[in-house]
């Protein structure tokens, strides 16, 4: 067993045996400290009360993205100390896309309320047709922020499928928003 381990791993058993004990105590270190972190950041928007806001959903979902950052962050120094390159660079290749989908759906949820915010600014305005300019407004600001998004999200593609991407996605939605007037039309 000692050989299989040295020769497939590079590392005796009692250096694999050593290196996965600690490997679990970082594990459990994070998901201590995460819940922790997670417990403070609750009581401190409790204590604001915040949950009369229409953004305390928002403020909970951000707290989620903390603990959970905290707990992919330990598990990342995890299994970089078993000392395995194989299992290390698949499970770090994970790890980072992770953090990049999550920054894509910020960037989604703030173009959203930005797109909303200015689209009842307009609509509010004495402008001649505010409705049709609000709504024009409303769809480019979530173009922006989903192409943005998108480049967040694959960071680690190259630039030619991501803009390649882009460009299919636009001429997608493009035909999905071209589909709904035409039936919205066809029904009056």
């Amino acid at each position: 067993m000692s050989f299989l381990a040295n020769e497939a791993l590079g590392m005796t058993v009692k250096e694999l045996i050593i290196n996965s004990v600690i490997a679990l105590v970082l594990i459990i270190a994070g998901i201590v400290i995460g819940k922790i972190i997670s417990y403070f950041l609750m009581r401190i928007i409790d204590k604001a009360r915040i949950e009369r806001t229409p953004s305390y959903n928002f403020f909970r979902m951000l707290t989620a993205i903390i603990k959970w950052g905290v707990y992919i962050l330990f598990l990342n120094l995890a299994i970089s100390h078993l000392g395995i390159p194989q299992f290390t660079y698949w499970i770090s290749g994970i790890l980072i896309a992770i953090p990049a989908m999550v920054g894509a759906l910020l960037l989604i949820v703030v173009g959203f309320a930005i797109a909303i915010y200015l689209k009842k600014e307009v609509e509010e305005s004495k402008v001649e047709s505010a409705k049709i300019l609000s709504n024009i407004l409303f769809f480019f600001i979530l173009y922006v922020f989903m192409v943005f998004a998108l480049k967040t999200a694959l960071i680690s593609m190259d630039t030619l499928t991501v803009n390649i991407l882009v460009i299919i996605l636009t001429g997608i939605i493009g035909m999905a928003i071209a589909y709904r007037a035409i039936r919205f039309k066809a029904k009056k």
